[in-house]
C-alpha cells in the first residue's frame, strides 16, 4: 500500500511543473563600446578593449542589446499549496582581454547592467514580448601592473684577426618593451673573467683578451651595473620598444695564442 502511495504522488508531481523561458541581454557599459569591443576605463582616461562571450572559445560575443534565451523549470511545492519552488537558470559569461600595448599601471573597470526578461513557456528564442522584466549590474575589473620584455639577442661579434697591434670595435645591441610611463634602468655585468669596474675579458682556456662595454659611439663611459663603470639614466617608457646600442672595443694588447675567444655577460633590466 505504502509503495502504491508513493508512486501516485511522484507522479502527480511530474504534472506539476511550470517551464519559463528566461532571457538575457547585457547593455553598452559605462567604459563604452564600438564595432568590434567593449571598454574598461582607467587612470587618465585610458581605456583597455575586452569582450565578453557566451562561450570559452570566444566565439561569439554577447553583442549589446542582443537577447539570448535560457529555460528553467520551477516545481509546485507540496508543502506550501500553490506556490513554486525557485530553480535557477544560468548564464555563462567569458571575459577575454586581446593582446594590446601602451597601457599604464593602474586598475580599469567597466559597469555592465544585465536586463532579463521572463515569461511562462519554454522555447530557444526572444520572440515573445510578454512577461517580467529585472535587472542588475556587475563590473568588469583587471589591475595592469607594470611589466617590462628584454631582448638581447643581438651579439657582439669582433671577427676573425691575427694580431691585435690595433683596437677593434664592433656593436651590439639590447631592446626594450616596457609598458607605457614604466621606468627603468639597464645594467651590464662585468662577465665570467672580468674584473668589476676596470675591464672585461673574453677568455680560450687560461688565455684572455681583453674588451669593455660602453654606452656612447666615443666608448669613452664604460657600461657597469653596481661597481664600477656607469649605469645609463633611468628613462620612462613610451608604451613601444627601445634598442639601446652596445658599444664594444677590444684595446690593443699583447696577441694570445690563436682559438675562439668568448665571455658572457648578464644584461639586468630593472623596472617598477
Amino acid at each position: 500500500m505504502r509503495i502504491a502511495e508513493s508512486f501516485v504522488i511522484v507522479s502527480v508531481l511530474g504534472l506539476f511543473q511550470q517551464p519559463v523561458r528566461v532571457c538575457m541581454s547585457l547593455g553598452a557599459g559605462t567604459g563604452g563600446t564600438d564595432t568590434n569591443w567593449r571598454y574598461m576605463v582607467g587612470p587618465n582616461n585610458k581605456k583597455i578593449r575586452y569582450q565578453l562571450y557566451g562561450q570559452a572559445n570566444h566565439v561569439n560575443p554577447y553583442k549589446v542589446g542582443t537577447s539570448v534565451a535560457n529555460n528553467m523549470t520551477l516545481g509546485f511545492s507540496l508543502i506550501k499549496l500553490f506556490q513554486w519552488v525557485p530553480s535557477n537558470s544560468d548564464f555563462d559569461i567569458h571575459g577575454w582581454i586581446p593582446d594590446q600595448t601602451g597601457l599604464e599601471e593602474g586598475v580599469y573597470t567597466d559597469m555592465i547592467q544585465a536586463s532579463f526578461r521572463y515569461d511562462e513557456g519554454a522555447g530557444t528564442d526572444c520572440s515573445f514580448t510578454s512577461g517580467k522584466t529585472a535587472t542588475a549590474s556587475f563590473q568588469v575589473r583587471v589591475q595592469v601592473k607594470p611589466f617590462c620584455a628584454l631582448d638581447v639577442s643581438q651579439h657582439i661579434d669582433f671577427g676573425s684577426w691575427q694580431d691585435l697591434d690595433k683596437p677593434r670595435d664592433q656593436e651590439g645591441a639590447v631592446t626594450v618593451n616596457c609598458d607605457k610611463n614604466t621606468s627603468y634602468s639597464l645594467k651590464l655585468g662585468w662577465g665570467g673573467q672580468g674584473d668589476a669596474g676596470n675591464t672585461r675579458n673574453m677568455a680560450n682556456g687560461s688565455e684572455k683578451i681583453s674588451y669593455n662595454l660602453f654606452s656612447d659611439k666615443q666608448r669613452s663611459v664604460l657600461w657597469g651595473d653596481k661597481d664600477g663603470g656607469k649605469v645609463p639614466s633611468a628613462l620612462t617608457s613610451d608604451g613601444n620598444k627601445k634598442t639601446f646600442p652596445v658599444y664594444a672595443r677590444v684595446p690593443t694588447q699583447k696577441t694570445p695564442s690563436p682559438g675562439t675567444y668568448t665571455d658572457n655577460v648578464v644584461v639586468t633590466l630593472e623596472y617598477k
